[in-house]
């Protein structure tokens, strides 16, 4: 079978992260801890919406991490840069395209409609969703997920922590929280912080704010106190899921003033910096309304057709078998937003979605390159 032409690439978005063999290096920070474990106690945490663009050019606020930039990697997250996709690759250690975690918003084939894939919805079933065993499920080693109480039964939690002891923590005790659970978990526990002030005060407020300063300055603080009081000898892997940029009213398309398209949409999921969309049935359908949407985008987005996007490399690689619970929820059409553009039908969508200010998704680097630093205390 031949690989359908490829458009031609926009300088300002990075390869699709498993082009040409690559493997982004997300996928190997958590996952080797639980299936080949050395001696000794792990912590891993996730600075949600930390990129390493972000971090570099906001340097002076992180006298912590600065002091640590030496040991600091750039690496790429998966597509869609966001946190559902990313966290469920951090934990299994495999693409989007075989885990199915697709986006923020995923398609349900079976209900034929669009599944938060954070909180996920009624009837549907962690598991089912994502049938795949863990690599804690399948180890021995014993790991402990330090949240909120509300992420316990979370539908990421079930997809992403499954065989993960939880410990619940609140914003002002997250350091004690760390030290019970790497004790609880014994010599050689593995413990997981999901740290996401910034990312919530970037979704808020912007990147461009001094909400978003004070939230990293305050998480770089965070990360001092652990590397003081954990244990010593304890391994600390800090990293990201994806990075964020700003945008505006001014920068947004919104597909319920286009009615002629949304005539060729069933659903739509991903979000507005990858968006995703399901063509209704009927031949010629899916390829109308690839060709409508570049001509609305233009060159404020990169439109692939689902044959694109398996065969460039965005969601795994080219030559991956795609898995059965997989297969009906890849998209007719995706929309990479470029600069600061955003797209959606905000028709489907809450308020606060349309007010959002900090957004991710997308292949720029500030959105698809994060950090990794590995210390020890």
């Amino acid at each position: 079978m031949d690989h359908p032409a490829l458009p031609d690439w926009p300088e300002d978005l990075l390869a699709p992260p498993f082009a040409a063999g690559e493997r982004p290096g997300l996928l190997d920070v958590l996952a080797p801890l639980a299936s080949a474990p050395e001696e000794g106690r792990d912590l891993v945490v996730l600075l949600d919406g930390v990129g390493a663009d972000l971090l570099a050019e906001h340097r002076a606020l992180t006298p912590t991490l600065r002091r640590l930039e030496g040991s600091v990697e750039r690496i790429r997250t998966v597509t869609p840069s966001t946190t559902a996709s990313a966290m469920v690759s951090l934990h299994t250690g495999l693409a989007p395209l075989e885990h199915g975690v697709l986006g923020y918003l995923g398609f349900d084939p079976a209900g034929r409609r669009a599944v938060n894939q954070l909180t996920g919805a009624p009837g549907l079933d962690p598991h089912a969703w994502m049938p795949l065993a863990t690599p804690v499920e399948a180890g021995a080693r014993r790991a402990v997920q330090v949240a909120p109480a509300k992420h316990a039964r979370s539908h990421l939690s079930g997809v992403a922590y499954r065989g993960w002891e939880f410990l619940a923590q609140g914003r002002g005790d997250r350091v004690e929280a760390v030290r019970t659970a790497l004790h609880r978990g014994g010599p050689d526990a593995l413990v997981h912080l999901h740290v996401d002030d910034v990312d919530h005060a970037g979704h808020a407020h912007g990147i461009d704010s001094e909400t978003w300063r004070t939230a990293l300055a305050e998480v770089d603080a965070l990360i001092g106190t652990l590397l003081r009081r954990v244990p010593r000898g304890t391994r600390v892997h800090l990293t990201a899921d994806h990075g964020m940029v700003d945008t505006s009213a001014a920068h947004t398309v919104d597909l319920a003033e286009e009615p002629a398209i949304l005539s060729l949409v069933e659903e739509v999921t991903g979000e507005a910096r990858a968006l995703a969309l399901h063509a209704v049935p009927g031949d010629g359908a899916a390829e109308e309304l690839a060709e409508r949407m570049r001509v609305l985008m233009g060159e404020r987005a990169l439109v692939l057709t689902r044959e694109q996007v398996l065969a460039s490399g965005l969601l795994g690689p080219a030559a991956t078998a795609i898995p059965a619970h997989v297969r009906g929820r890849i998209a007719d059409v995706l929309v990479l937003a470029r600069g600061r553009w955003g797209v959606d039908d905000f028709s489907r969508r809450p308020e606060t979605a349309r007010s959002m200010i900090g957004v991710h998704g997308s292949l720029t680097s500030a959105e698809a390159v994060v950090p990794l630093l590995r210390t020890i205390t």
